[in-house]
């Protein structure tokens, strides 16, 4: 292997899910050991990669948005594309001239390797024998933000009827059980305050013997814990229950999750071929609700899937708001291909979705104001990020003084006290706090 390079700048773009996110900050932790650094805003770089979302049309209209700007504005760099969209959607993005290569998610962590191997930095021989998986990153400390994203699962064994992921990600496989209690404490010994465990479905994380392992490692998780804390990015509705919701008591896990719904009726959850119905979603969260006081509930719901009616949708926005979310990320249905749903009617105008999308969106503000008005007053702990704001256990964000500021430093833990909610136009607002001491 030749020297490590010298001051060689990248910039990432990353677009969609914390599991993006994870992947880029590994692919930066690679690079820097090969003397690359993050490109500064004014800075043309060497390389720029864009970590790609598919999750909806409209991911992929803001792909090849990104991609061609990428081009543009700095030509002559290295571009290469990879995650969702270079998964599945490969040729289209080879068409486009000034790439400099495509990678889909089975062979992202080869990247390092691949962009070295272009500039003459490694021979071919050492790409070819070293084995890369879904999990063949370095030590992963977050880039540019404060939470840490750790990637325990990735792939997908459902069949839900609109989702495009299980083609982009393929079927589910499991991080090794002890690599992920190394990372945690790798992550602790660090100073990293908040570690968000994040895969596409995290309760069908297995063991090494292929036994269903989600509970048993978020507990080994938390007997490691003793700095940090740990949040779970999302959690599909058949995995909550009285196990997890137990372990969520524990004084290091935050008290907050991210649920999706998609649908609060149940002609649709069966088209879509989800695991639940209404009734079991209900009880699930119900569980969740009386055992962790003060949780904080966001959720997914798709709008407009084919053949909803005003009466079904009504039932959605029931659903949420009987069950005290606060938090509604709401989306059009788009048809992906060669889903089971393309061959669905899409008898849904695209006026009556985007009215749809909006009073949801407009539901999300009044519940987070409610859920945020019972906790004026109360002193939780949060972590600093840039910008002066700081996000508390129960992710809801604080702006702090400007004099408070001053002797503060981003990513340190905070008690803060709750003073007044802001209305935040339109979307969420935001609490003005001071630090308790």
């Amino acid at each position: 292997m030749l020297s490590p390079i010298v001051e060689q700048t990248v910039l990432f773009n990353t677009l969609g899910c914390r599991l993006n996110f994870f992947e880029s900050d590994g692919l930066f932790a690679s690079l820097t050991k090969y003397g690359y650094r993050s490109a500064e805003a004014e800075e043309h770089p060497e390389v720029v990669i864009i970590n790609t979302c598919t999750v909806t049309n409209k991911a992929d209209s803001k792909n090849r948005n990104t991609i061609r700007n990428a081009i543009k504005k700095f030509p002559g760099s290295q571009i290469w594309v990879t995650g969702c969209y270079a998964e599945t959607d490969r040729e289209s993005i080879e068409a486009i001239p000034g790439i400099a290569g495509v990678v889909g998610n089975t062979e992202k962590s080869k990247l390092p390797a691949m962009i070295l191997e272009k500039k003459g930095l490694i021979e071919e021989r050492e790409l070819t024998e070293k084995i890369y998986d879904r999990f063949s990153y370095s030590d992963v400390l977050p880039n540019g933000h404060t939470r840490a994203y750790l990637k325990i699962q990735d792939g997908c064994n459902r069949k839900c009827s609109y989702c495009k992921i299980p083609q982009a990600r393929g079927l589910g496989v499991s991080r090794k059980y002890q690599d992920v209690l190394d990372q945690v404490r790798f992550l602790q010994d660090n100073g990293v305050g908040e570690i968000v465990l994040t895969g596409v479905n995290l309760g069908w994380f297995r063991d090494g013997e292929n036994k269903k392992a989600f509970t048993k490692i978020l507990g080994d998780i938390l007997s490691i814990l003793e700095y940090s804390r740990i949040r779970i990015s999302s959690i599909e509705p058949p995995d909550v229950g009285n196990e997890l919701a137990d372990l969520m008591n524990h004084p290091r896990f935050t008290p907050f999750l991210h649920i999706p719904l998609q649908s609060g009726s149940a002609e649709i959850l069966k088209k879509m071929k989800r695991t639940y119905t209404p009734e079991t979603f209900r009880k699930r969260v119900e569980i969740a609700k009386e055992k962790v006081p003060g949780l904080f509930l966001g959720t997914d719901v798709i709008v407009g899937f084919p053949g909803e009616t005003e009466e079904m949708f009504q039932e959605s926005v029931k659903t949420v708001r009987d069950l005290g979310f606060a938090k509604i990320h709401a989306f059009p249905f788009s048809v992906r291909r060669n889903t089971l749903a393309e061959t669905f009617q899409d008898s849904v105008s695209k006026e009556t979705k985007k009215e749809r999308v909006y009073a949801l969106n407009a539901l999300s503000r009044e519940l987070h104001r409610g859920y945020a008005i019972a906790e004026t007053g109360k002193v939780r702990e949060a972590i600093l990020e840039q910008g002066g704001l700081a996000v508390t256990d129960n992710y809801l964000k604080v702006k702090l003084g400007e004099a408070e500021l001053k002797s503060l430093q981003v990513g340190q833990f905070l008690n803060v006290q709750l003073l007044e909610y802001r209305e935040g136009g339109d979307k969420e607002g935001t609490f003005e706090g001071r630090v308790y001491r």
